[in-house]
Order: C-alpha cells, then sequence, then structure tokens
C-alpha cells in the first residue's frame, strides 16, 4: 500500500497494478488529461449501473489519506458489490504536480479548489470537463484537512469531517443537499462510536469557486470528506482506514437510493458537530521565561526532502487565546525529566531531546 507521501511514479507504478487487478487497459488508455507539468491526469471507469457517481481525490497535492483508500477500496473483496446500481468515474489524483511537491496547490500556485468559475488552469478544465460529458448522479469530493480542527470546545481532535455544500448564498436545502447529507448521516450513524476523537462538519458558507458548491449549484449532490487526524497518526494509516470505511458506507447509500425525509435528514445532520481550529500538534505548558510561565503552540511543518516526508516542529504561538488543546500536551509542572535544554531558532524552529520535540519521518 502506498505510504502517506509517494511519488508520482510510485503512484503509477501502484496504479498499474491496480487496473492489473481489476482487468482495465493501459495507463495511455485512461489518461484524461496532463498537469501544468506534464504528468498524466487518469480517470478510471468502473461498473455498469444506473447511477453514475463521479469521484475525485487529491485536487490538493498533499492530502493523499482518500487517494490511499480509494486504493485499498479496489483491493477489497467486497468492491464488486459495491458497484451493484453504480457507473463509477474515479479520478485517483487530480493535481500530480501538488502531489510530486507536496503542496496543496498545482503548479502554478493556484487552489483548483477555488477555480471552479475561472477555469484557469489545466486540472480544473479536465475536471469540469468530466463532470459536464459524465453527467453524474453523484459527486464524492475527498480531501485531507490540518491537524487544527478540533471539537468547538477543544475537548477531541476531528478526525474526519464531512460537508453537504450550500448551492446558493441563502443555502437552500435543495434536494441534491438532502441526497448528500443522508450519505453524511450514513456515515456519521456508523462510524461515530469508532473515531478517536469527533466526526465533524464544517461549515457551509456559500463560495461558487469552490467545487463542491458549484457542483450543488447544478443540482448534483456532492459530498465533501475530509480525512483529518487524531493523537500522533501522522502516517494517518488509521484515518485512511475511517476514509476507505467511509466510502463504502457512501456507496452502499447510494445504491439504495432510499426515500429522504427532509425534517429527519436535517435534524440529523445538524446534530453532527461543527468544528474550531482549536488545536496544535504540540502544546507546552507552564514554560519558564524571562517574561513568565508561557504556553508555547508547536506545529509541524511538513516538507519532503528527496523522496521522504519530514515533520519539522515550529513554534507557531506564545499564549494563544484560539489554542484549547493539542494532540500532545507538556505540562512542564508535571514534567520531572525536563532538562531545561529547549532551543528556538531563528526561523522558529524549536527542538527539546527531553521533551522529545524534534524533527521526525
Amino acid at each position: 500500500m502506498l505510504s502517506r507521501y509517494y511519488s508520482y511514479l510510485q503512484f503509477e507504478d501502484a496504479l498499474k497494478t491496480i487496473l492489473e487487478t481489476l482487468g482495465q487497459k493501459s495507463l495511455s488508455d485512461i489518461e484524461i488529461g496532463k498537469s501544468v507539468n506534464g504528468r498524466s491526469v487518469y480517470g478510471i471507469k468502473l461498473g455498469t449501473g444506473k447511477i453514475k457517481v463521479l469521484v475525485w481525490s487529491q485536487m490538493h497535492g498533499n492530502e493523499s489519506s482518500t487517494t490511499r483508500a480509494l486504493f485499498k477500496l479496489f483491493k477489497s473483496d467486497s468492491f464488486n458489490s459495491l458497484l451493484k446500481n453504480i457507473s463509477l468515474y474515479i479520478i485517483p489524483i487530480l493535481n500530480p504536480d501538488g502531489s510530486e511537491n507536496w503542496t496543496r496547490v498545482n503548479a502554478n500556485n493556484v487552489d483548483l479548489n477555488r477555480d471552479a468559475i475561472d477555469l484557469t488552469q489545466p486540472e480544473s478544465q479536465i475536471l469540469r470537463s468530466v463532470f459536464d460529458d459524465f453527467a453524474p448522479d453523484y459527486c464524492l469530493n475527498l480531501h485531507g484537512q490540518r491537524t487544527i480542527f478540533g471539537s468547538l470546545d477543544g475537548d477531541q481532535p476531528a478526525q474526519i469531517s464531512f460537508l453537504a455544500p450550500a448551492g446558493d448564498l441563502e443555502k437552500t436545502i435543495s434536494q441534491a443537499r438532502l441526497r448528500s447529507m443522508q450519505i453524511i448521516n450514513a456515515i456519521h450513524g456508523q462510524l461515530n462510536n469508532r473515531v478517536s476523537g469527533i466526526i465533524g462538519r464544517y461549515s457551509d458558507d456559500f463560495n461558487i469557486n469552490c467545487v463542491g458548491d458549484y457542483m450543488t449549484s447544478k443540482q448534483v449532490p456532492t459530498v465533501l470528506f475530509e480525512a483529518g487526524h487524531s493523537g500522533d497518526d501522522y502516517s494517518r494509516d488509521q484515518v485512511t482506514d475511517l476514509m476507505y470505511e467511509s466510502l463504502k458506507i457512501a456507496f452502499k447509500t447510494i445504491q439504495d437510493s432510499l426515500v429522504v425525509n427532509e425534517s429527519n435528514v436535517v435534524d440529523a445532520y445538524n446534530s453532527i458537530p461543527h468544528m474550531s481550529k482549536a488545536y496544535v500538534d504540540v502544546l507546552v505548558k507552564n514554560y519558564r521565561s524571562v517574561s513568565g510561565l508561557q504556553t508555547l503552540s508547536v506545529q509541524y511543518h511538513e516538507q519532503v526532502k528527496e523522496g521522504v516526508l519530514y515533520f519539522v516542529p515550529i513554534l507557531i504561538g506564545i499564549n494563544r487565546e484560539d489554542v484549547l488543546n493539542g494532540h500532545r500536551v507538556i505540562d512542564l509542572n508535571d514534567f520531572p525529566h525536563y532538562n531545561d535544554d529547549l532551543i528556538i531558532e531563528g526561523n522558529l524552529e524549536i527542538r527539546s531531546k527531553s521533551l522529545d520535540i524534534e524533527i521526525f519521518y
């Protein structure tokens, strides 16, 4: 299975194996366009059912958990049963240049999820062309979120999150949104007791430049998936498994095409907790400085060097009131092995051997 960071060549090698397993065509036969830097964007068509489902992942290059979940789905024994009544179109990586460079944006420094209307980028144009030509009945928009999200009170991290995007400024509860909410409710109901933290819900403020909002505005039910973080799962293996389970539930819910009761669906959806940007990776409490006791907020900056993903601890704030918790909390009053060896570099890189705050990979 692919690790959290993989080169695009590694992705292509893994995709070749998947295609052989699925009895599909070669890579050259499924190429649907090129990225800014000339890397291939691939589209896989599976199933012959009446319900058409479009899925795309990694439009943000550094959000790989859902792509890994798709590959796990391809390999699963239950995959064929999930295609009952479904024709599936999957773009496993929409932003190959961002994937290779481990950046959110594409090679032109454009966020593809803010290019739904202008379509300035070749990758955006590819997705729109597929959307127009395939004319899906459902869209699944697969993403990954940073480690900063948690419950409003900061008590729990958001391990996975979802959104039924609005299709207009009024946030109308259309049939398309109800269908999206129904899928999210099914995932929440079946996985809520299996997450380490919360299943969160994003704000539905409307932005027509966001792809999901645009597709909902065209009355196509669209679900935003966000693979989050909890504890020390920096490899994102645990959340990849949760995304795999979420996708299976989504396909099963789409297959069943249950009648939607608006009141029940909306109430269940609204019961899923909102999130806040309440978390940091490491929270150091009661650090003694010349200015008195301080609380230090540390966030890992992800950097790829020579094919390896490194996590570099960076000091992002002191005594920040908006930071409520950390995936790791160190209270120096309760830390007898601290050797007063904390160093903050000029670039705000922070390290301490005794506190185990160091670069890792």
